[in-house]
C-alpha cells in the first residue's frame, strides 16, 4: 500500500475535522516512511475515490477551493485568440502575442498559451483540473474571454464555441477533428454553414453528455451591441453578455479614449434586457480624470 493509500484509510478510520488534521496525518505517514514528497490534496482524492463510494465529510476538507463549485456550477475560464481590438483604450496594456486588455501572467492566459489558445483542449484541461481538486462538473458555466468578442470573424466563432461544446462531451476522451480545425485556419467564408450545422449538433449533443454546459458568457463592448448582435449570440447559446462600460462619465471615457458613450451603454442595456440576457458591468475605478466621488455617483 503506498503513502497516499496510507494516509486515506488512517482519515477513514479517524475523520478529520478541520483541514489542519489532513496536514498531521501527511506529515506523520511520511516521516514514518522517510518520504520527503507530501501527497497532494488531489493525490489523496484518487486514492480516496478507489477505497470508498462516498464519505462527503473528508472530500469536503480534501478539495481544493471547495468555494468555486459550492453553487452547484463549476466556472471555466477560455481565452480567444490575440486578435484586434475595435478600440484603443489608454489604459489597455496591449502586449505582444495576447489577446487586448490580458496579460501573460495570468493564470487562464497561461492555461491558454499552454493550449496554444485552442478552445478544446483549454476545455479539457480545465475539466480534468476541477476533477482532479474533487469539483463536480456535471453543470458548467462557460465563460470565454479574450477582449470584444464581436470583433472576432463569424466563421471563428461558431468553431471555436462549437469546439467548446464538443470538449466538455468528449471529457473524459480527447478526440481530434482535424477536418474543422484545419477549414477555420482557411478562414473561408464560404464554409459558414459547415460551422453552423457543427454548432448545432455539438449543442445538442452535449444536452446529454455527463458534463453539461448550462451558461455561456461572451464579453464585448456598449458600441458593438445591436439587434444583429444579440441574434447571434443567442444562436450561438449564449446566456451572460460581460459589457465594458468602465464608467458613467462622458468626460472620463472620452480622456480614456474608450470610444463609445454612456448613451450607448444605456442603449445596449435596454437591447440585452429585451432579448432576455444576464448582464454583467465591467467598471473600472481610479481611472485618469476620475475622483471618488464619481466613481461612486
Amino acid at each position: 500500500m503506498n503513502i497516499s493509500a496510507q494516509i486515506v484509510s488512517y482519515l477513514l478510520k479517524n475523520p478529520p475535522q478541520i483541514e489542519a488534521d489532513i496536514l498531521r496525518a501527511k506529515r506523520k505517514f511520511c516521516k514514518t516512511s522517510k518520504i520527503k514528497n507530501v501527497p497532494s490534496n488531489s493525490e489523496l482524492l484518487k486514492k480516496y475515490r478507489k477505497q470508498t463510494k462516498k464519505n462527503e465529510p473528508l472530500a469536503n476538507l480534501l478539495r481544493k477551493r471547495s468555494v468555486r463549485t459550492m453553487s452547484g456550477i463549476a466556472p471555466i475560464a477560455v481565452l480567444t485568440k490575440p486578435h484586434p481590438c475595435p478600440g484603443s483604450c489608454a489604459y489597455c496594456p496591449k502586449e505582444k502575442n495576447m489577446p487586448t486588455s490580458y496579460l501573460s501572467n495570468e493564470p487562464a492566459v497561461m492555461r491558454a498559451i499552454l493550449c496554444e489558445f485552442n478552445p478544446y483542449k483549454q476545455v479539457q484541461m480545465r475539466l480534468r483540473a476541477l476533477q482532479n481538486n474533487g469539483h463536480a462538473t456535471d453543470k458548467i458555466e462557460l465563460i470565454v474571454m479574450g477582449g470584444t468578442w464581436s470583433s472576432l470573424p463569424d466563421n471563428y466563432q461558431l468553431w471555436y464555441v462549437s469546439e467548446c461544446f464538443r470538449g466538455t462531451s468528449d471529457f473524459p476522451e480527447t478526440k481530434n477533428n482535424k477536418q474543422l480545425t484545419s477549414t477555420i485556419r482557411r478562414s473561408q467564408p464560404k464554409n459558414k454553414n459547415l460551422f453552423k450545422k457543427e454548432l448545432i449538433k455539438e449543442q445538442k449533443r452535449n444536452e446529454k453528455a455527463k458534463n453539461r454546459i448550462i451558461g455561456l458568457t461572451l464579453e464585448t463592448r456598449p458600441d458593438c451591441i445591436s439587434i444583429k448582435e444579440l441574434q447571434k449570440m443567442r444562436a450561438l447559446g449564449a446566456t451572460r453578455i460581460e459589457i465594458g462600460i468602465q464608467h458613467l462619465d462622458n468626460k472620463i471615457l472620452k480622456l480614456n479614449k474608450r470610444g463609445h458613450t454612456v448613451q450607448q451603454t444605456i442603449k445596449a442595456t435596454g437591447l440585452m434586457r429585451q432579448f432576455g440576457f444576464k448582464i454583467t458591468y465591467h467598471i473600472m475605478l481610479n481611472l485618469p480624470g476620475a475622483t471618488q466621488a464619481k466613481d461612486f455617483a
